[in-house]
Parts: structure tokens; sequence; C-alpha cells
């Protein structure tokens, strides 16, 4: 497992929603990633287990009492459990599905809980030298309970008190009324981890939102908001990937385009850009992929559509663009004329990239003859087909 895994919060109880809120904005699309963060590093749990288990080995040679072979065989099958599902998450990953944290993190706050109880057990004892193992083991959970779990604050805090405030007690029960101190100073411990938890889940959610802007960048046109080229190809091949379901492939390239920069300049071409992308999204939805090409050119995939279906679409497009002039602030009315050329899958091709080709092949017919072109029966000439 590592820092990129994705996983998914199975239970969708309010409270368990609440200790797994990061307390701060993060992108809907970025969560995923903040459950996989639980699972991404399981060797620092394993190695807590084993530690754990060592104390309470220790604790039954020292001081001869049985229950701490009960909790040391506790803590096996705790380990021999965490093991499992680490070896279960690793599968799920393989093969392309998004593990539940929820299973992990069951055992973490069960964990959690048994290191409590054994160092209570410890604590009221009253073995010095077992009191110093224990302190040095529950202080040096902290850290690596708040790494694994920086990204769920809430959770961190608990699993932290589940280790904690056992142990203290079983000091105050011990019978030295000084260690009643213990108690409040739990309050400037917790809020400490908690303050420090907060400003993690801040910087994270801001290296995660820059992440995503940076990804929505990459892959969208900044003036449109449609997709761009990048990772086009991959889409359209993921599209094309089931012959069970078509797809329509229209190509647009608006005409007189040129004239309108040189009249009106290039704030106003801009302007043009984005009312035909408004317009491509109100016929097309939001469920079709948009994206512009470059310059004045724009590309449309739309699924489960017949040849007919697409026609009517791809006659729509061109009514809506084109048949009606864009007024501007000034009252001028630009008239924005456009080519459009398609391609049905299967009827026309059997893959991506003979799609591709083959709505370009019938926009370049629809530029010199004007109208809507669909793809001719046969390869049009300079084309490419796969």
């Amino acid at each position: 497992m590592h820092h990129h895994l994705r996983a998914r919060l199975g239970n969708n109880k309010p409270l368990i929603r609440w200790l797994f809120d990061p307390t701060t904005d993060v992108p809907i699309d970025s969560q995923p990633y903040l459950h996989g963060s639980l699972l991404a590093i399981p060797g620092v749990a394993i190695a807590g287990a084993a530690a754990g288990l060592l104390v309470a080995v220790t604790a039954a040679l020292h001081t001869g009492q049985s229950k701490f072979w009960v909790l040391a065989g506790i803590g096996v099958a705790f380990l021999l459990l965490q093991l499992r599902a680490i070896r279960r998450c690793k599968r799920l990953v393989r093969a392309g599905t998004v593990p539940s944290v929820d299973l992990w993190i069951a055992l973490m706050l069960g964990w959690c809980a048994l290191q409590g109880l054994t160092a209570f057990a410890i604590g009221i004892t009253g073995d010095l030298p077992m009191i110093v193992i224990a302190t040095a083991f529950i202080l040096g959970l902290v850290a690596p309970i708040c790494t694994l779990h920086h990204s769920a604050p809430r959770l961190a805090v608990l699993l932290v008190m589940l280790c904690d405030l056992p142990f203290k007690l079983g000091l105050v029960l011990a019978g030295h009324p000084v260690l009643w101190i213990l108690i409040p100073l739990s309050v400037p411990l917790f809020v400490s981890v908690r303050i420090l938890l907060r400003n993690f889940a801040i910087n994270l959610a801001t290296s995660l939102k820059a992440a995503e802007d940076n990804r929505f960048l990459a892959s969208h046109d900044p003036l449109t908001g449609l997709a761009n080229r990048y990772g086009l190809d991959d889409q359209l091949q993921l599209m094309t990937s089931s012959p069970e379901r078509t797809l329509t492939l229209l190509c647009l390239d608006l005409d007189r385009f040129k004239p309108i920069n040189d009249r009106y300049g290039d704030a106003t071409g801009d302007e043009v850009l984005v009312v035909v992308a408004e317009r491509l999204r109100d016929v097309v939805g939001r469920q079709a992929l948009i994206a512009r090409m470059g310059g004045d050119e724009f590309l449309v995939a739309v699924r489960d559509l017949s040849p007919a279906a697409a026609d009517d679409l791809a006659n729509r497009l061109a009514g809506e663009i084109g048949g009606r002039p864009h007024i501007l602030a000034s009252g001028d009315r630009i008239g924005i004329g456009v080519s459009v050329g398609y391609a049905c899958f299967p009827e026309d091709a059997t893959n991506a990239t003979a799609l591709r080709s083959h709505a370009d092949a019938a926009l370049y017919i629809a530029k010199r003859e004007g109208d809507v072109r669909r793809h001719a029966a046969g390869p049009p000439e300079g084309s490419i087909v796969a």
C-alpha cells in the first residue's frame, strides 16, 4: 500500500461521518485519498502491535500475574487480524476495487482500547519498573497514532484517549493521592494534539486543493472550462471499450471566426468562444464529453445514440450555434457560423483512433461543402483506420 491509495468509508452513519470529518474543506474528489491515508502505512501499526505485545509479555513475566498473559493473547489475535486485513486490502487494490476503511479502523479502536487496558492493569500494580515501561510505551504511541490518522483529527484524538486515560486512571488507583494531578494534566495533552492535528488538516486541505486545481487546469481549457486535448485519447478509448454502447463523435469548427477577431479584437473572440461552449452544454448536457481542441475547434462525444439520433443532434448543434447571432454589449450582432462533421461507433469505426479520423474527415468535407456531414461509407479520403 502507498500514499496514493484510495479508500472509502462504508459506514455512513452521522456519528461515523463526524468522527472521520477532516474538519476542514477538502475537495470531494480528494476524500478517497484521505481515507486511503489511513491504510497507506500499515507497517507502523504492525510495529506498534508488536511493541504492545512485548509490553504485555514483559508484564506477565515480571509480575507473574496471569491476566497479562490473557492480554498478550488478545494482542496476538489483534496482530493476526491486522495482518489479515492488510492482505485483504492489497488483494482489493490489485483487483481494482476501492477498499473500505471500516474494518481497519475497528481493529485500531479495539487495539488502542487493549493498550489502555494493559496500561491500566500495569498502573494499579504499583510496580515501578513496569510503570516506567508503560509510560514510555503510551507516550511513544502518540506520535504514530497522530501520523497515521492525521486526516481524521477527531479519530486520532479518540485513539490517543483510549490509550492514555486508562493508564492514568490506573496510576491514580495505585494509592498515591498526588497522582490525581495526572487527570487534569491530560486536558492540555489532548488539546495540544487536537490543535496540532487541526494544523495538519489545514495544510493537507490546502495541498489537496492545489493538486485538484492543477489537475483541473492540466485537463481543462481555462477560457471555456471545457476539457482540452490532455488525456482525451484515453477517455475516448474508454468510451469505445464496449461495442454494446454506441458513441457519436462530433467535430465542430467555427466559420468566419478570424474576421470576428480582426474586427472586434481578441477579447470579443474569447467572448464568442465562451458563448459557443455554453450553447454546447445547453444542447448535449453535462453527461457528454465536450472539449475545446484549440483555437475555434471543438469536439463532442455522446454515448448511446442511434445514427438517426446522432444526425438530429448534429443538426441541433449547428442550429443552436450558427442559427442565432451573439449580441455584444455595444449592440452589434455577430453571426457565428459552424461546420459539423461526425462519425458513429461502432457503425463507422471499430476503435477510437478510426472514429477520430473519420469525424475529422467528415468535418473537412463539411467545411468545404457546407452543412452537417457524417462520415461516408468506407474510409474517408485521408483518414487513418487502425
